[in-house]
C-alpha cells in the first residue's frame, strides 16, 4: 500500500460500514476520540478502523444499547492493535491499484501519442523520400534515354566511310 494512502474519507467509511454519510458524520462528531484523524487541507481522513468503530456504534444504537458500553469496547478493541477487517483492507487495496490502473493508462495514452507522432513523422519522411526517388528516377530515366541515343549514333558514326556514305545516297 502506498504510504499515507491508508485513510478513508467519510464517504468511503459509510460505502464501507452500509450506513448513510450523514449518520457516519454524526457518529465521528459525537464520539471525536474514537476516530483519530489526519487532515489533508480542509479534508479529514480517518484510519481504517473507523469502519468497524462505525459499524459497532450503529448496532448498539439499533440494539439500543448505552453508547458509553459500546465507545469502552471499541476502545478495548483498538488497544489490541488488530489490523483493519478484510474488506477495509481490500477496498484500500482496490483503491490503491485504481490509482495504479490510472497511472499506467496515462502512461500508455502518453506512449501512443508518441508513437502516432514518431509513425506520423516518418511517414512524412517516407514521403519525401519516395517523392525524391520518383525525381531521381525520372532524371535517370532521360539520361538513361540520351545515353541510348548517344550510342546508337555513335553505332552509326563507326561504319565504314563508304558504306555511310552510300546509305545515305539511297
Amino acid at each position: 500500500m502506498n504510504a499515507g494512502n491508508d485513510h478513508l474519507k467519510p464517504s468511503e467509511i459509510a460505502d464501507l460500514a452500509g450506513l448513510p454519510e450523514e449518520e457516519v458524520r454524526g457518529y465521528i462528531a459525537a464520539y471525536p476520540d474514537l476516530f483519530p484523524y489526519r487532515s489533508i487541507g480542509p479534508v479529514r481522513l480517518y484510519a481504517p478502523k473507523a469502519v468497524e468503530s462505525v459499524g459497532k456504534l450503529a448496532e448498539a444504537a439499533r440494539a439500543g444499547r448505552n453508547p458509553g458500553e459500546t465507545t469502552e469496547e471499541i476502545d478495548a478493541a483498538e488497544g489490541d492493535g488488530a489490523a483493519p477487517s478484510p474488506v477495509t483492507q481490500a477496498y484500500l487495496e482496490a483503491r490503491d491499484l485504481k490509482d495504479v490502473v490510472a497511472r499506467q493508462a496515462q502512461q500508455i495514452e502518453t506512449i501512443r501519442r508518441e508513437t502516432d507522432a514518431r509513425e506520423r513523422t516518418l511517414l512524412e519522411r517516407i514521403d519525401a523520400l519516395e517523392e525524391a526517388l520518383a525525381r531521381e528516377q525520372k532524371q535517370t530515366s532521360l539520361v538513361a534515354d540520351w545515353i541510348d541515343y548517344f550510342d546508337a549514333e555513335l553505332a552509326l558514326l563507326r561504319r565504314p566511310l563508304l558504306k555511310r556514305i552510300f546509305e545515305k545516297k539511297s
